[in-house]
Formats: structure tokens, C-alpha cells, sequence
């Protein structure tokens, strides 16, 4: 990875499995504007993906016989993200804890009658 901008040039290794939620990517790099050389780590988990990721679901709740309410809501999210470098000016361990957007759409109130 060249970045032109900032005069670093990376070398990244694939994300290697640590657990079944776990991946680890190392990396070695050079910062031809400091003249320094170094190596940097991430930590990432597979629930999903990269970027934002979305749930949306309706949930039900019966408030006596005949009355239900049932939800629509949804919630974007990004995970927490360990990260590191040593040699490269950026912190040794730094954490982005992940961000959760939620959301209430839609309430909807249900009744039925016996017959």
C-alpha cells in the first residue's frame, strides 16, 4: 500500500484468525518524509464486515389476550477496533469504541377479537 499523501508505503499481511470472532493484521512500514521505518497491528472481529453495519428486526409483545404491540426498529452499528504501531509515530495502543445508532420506526398496536 503506497500513500502518497502522507509518504508511507505498507506492507499488510491478510487478517489472520485469532478465535472464530477474532482477526489479527500486522504490518511493516516506511515514512519516507521521517526517514522512519515501523510496524503496526489491528485487531478486528468478523461480526459485521467492515464499515456500518445494520440490524433490522420487528419484535412482538403481548400486552393481555387480544392486544399486542409489535415494533419495527433497527440499529446501525461499528465495532470496537484495537489498533497499534511501534516505530511510526502513532500510539503503541489506541481504541475506537465502536459507535450504536438505534432507531424505534414503527409501533403498531394489534387487536383481535375471538370469534
Amino acid at each position: 500500500m503506497y500513500e502518497p499523501i502522507h509518504q508511507d508505503v505498507r506492507v499488510l499481511s491478510k487478517k489472520i484468525p485469532v478465535t472464530k470472532f477474532l482477526s489479527l493484521q500486522v504490518g511493516i512500514g516506511h515514512n519516507f518524509q521521517s526517514h522512519a521505518t515501523g510496524w503496526n497491528w489491528k485487531l478486528t472481529t468478523c461480526l459485521g464486515g467492515d464499515g456500518i453495519s445494520r440490524i433490522q428486526n420487528k419484535t412482538s409483545l403481548g400486552l393481555f389476550p387480544g392486544m399486542d404491540l409489535r415494533f419495527g426498529w433497527r440499529a446501525d452499528y461499528v465495532l470496537p477496533e484495537i489498533t497499534g504501531a511501534l516505530g511510526t509515530g502513532e500510539p503503541l495502543f489506541n481504541m475506537n469504541s465502536g459507535r450504536l445508532q438505534a432507531s424505534l420506526d414503527r409501533v403498531e398496536a394489534i387487536l383481535t377479537h375471538p370469534s
